[in-house]
Formats: structure tokens, sequence, C-alpha cells
């Protein structure tokens, strides 16, 4: 049989491979490529443990980097949001399971993953959550008696010895004056 009387689909081609000579037998070109299979498989069979256990490994680190990632965010989320320190742990573990790491070109963003199958950046949520639902989380605000709001600037008195050394005393008496200064107590 020659080569123009072979039916194409009774033997596959083999793939062109630039080690094999052109032209020539096709025999010797058979007997590399099943030499070369038998090649590939022997070192398949060698790193398949390896391979698996680097797999393994590699989705331990990335399940790790995504549970520090959602961790951090909702804590700073929840922080910005005035939740008060001794529940931000408590309100993060609330909202976690709703909390998905979104990869866009290599930038990871925290979305929250909202009823009715929409998302939310991260920062939005956790400010909506905390005006409404979570509301019981903030912390109180600095009263100064019965029910009244703190006014800007009202709180403890500065101390001219809460200043520290000269150099930050230099840059009150800068910024405020001396007169401020001296009205500070002692």
């Amino acid at each position: 049989m020659t080569d123009q009387t072979r039916d194409p689909a009774a033997s596959p081609a083999l793939p062109e491979d630039p080690l094999l000579p052109d032209g020539g037998d096709a025999a010797p070109a058979s007997d590399e490529a099943a030499a070369l299979a038998a090649l590939r498989a022997r070192l398949d069979r060698r790193h398949r443990a390896e391979l698996a256990s680097l797999a393994a490994g590699m989705e331990r680190e990335r399940s790790e980097l995504h549970r520090l990632l959602v961790d951090q965010g909702l804590q700073t989320a929840l922080t910005r949001a005035g939740v008060a320190p001794a529940l931000v742990a408590g309100a993060a573990a609330l909202l976690r399971p709703l909390i998905e790491v979104a990869s866009d070109e290599g930038a990871r963003a925290l979305t929250a993953r909202l009823a009715d199958g929409s998302t939310r950046p991260l920062p939005d949520f956790v400010a909506d959550w905390a005006a409404g639902e979570g509301a019981a989380y903030l912390a109180a605000p600095d009263s100064h008696g019965g029910g009244a709001r703190a006014e800007p600037g009202a709180g403890r008195h500065r101390r001219r010895a809460d200043l520290g050394g000269p150099a930050e005393r230099a840059r009150f008496i800068r910024e405020h004056g001396r007169a401020a200064y001296l009205d500070l107590d002692p």
C-alpha cells in the first residue's frame, strides 16, 4: 500500500515533532513516538503524588489567604462604621458568610452577596448594615450626662504634661499660639 492509497481515517496522524526527521521511514518515527509516550507515562506516574501534594498545598494557601482577606476587610469596615471594639468579632462572625473575594485582573476586592443575588462593595454594605440591622453593635456616643451628645471639642482638658517633649510643645505653640499653651492645665 502506498501513501496515496492509504485511508487517512484508518490510522491517526502523528503530531509533528521537530526532533523527528522529516520524511523517511514511518517505522522509526512511530518507534520514537511510542518511546516518547512511554517516557511521558513513566514520568507522569513518578511525579503524580508530588503534583497532587503541590496542588493541595496551593489550595490550602489560597483558602488561608481568602480567610485573611475577609477577616481583615471586615474588621476594617466594621471599625470605620463605628462598631464597638468589643463587638467587632461578633459582628464579623455574623457577616463573614456573606463576604466574597472578587478577583479582577489580579486585583482583589471584597464584596457582600445580598439576598437577591446581587453584590455590593464591602464598605458600602457594612455602612448600610450598621445604620439599620447592625445598629445594636455600634459604640455608644461619648455622652456627658443623661442622653446628651458630646459637643465638638468637649471632653477631658488637655494638659501641658500631655504634650510630651519640647518639640511637641513648640509645634503646639506654633499651631495654637502661646496664649493657648498657657491656658492648658499644668
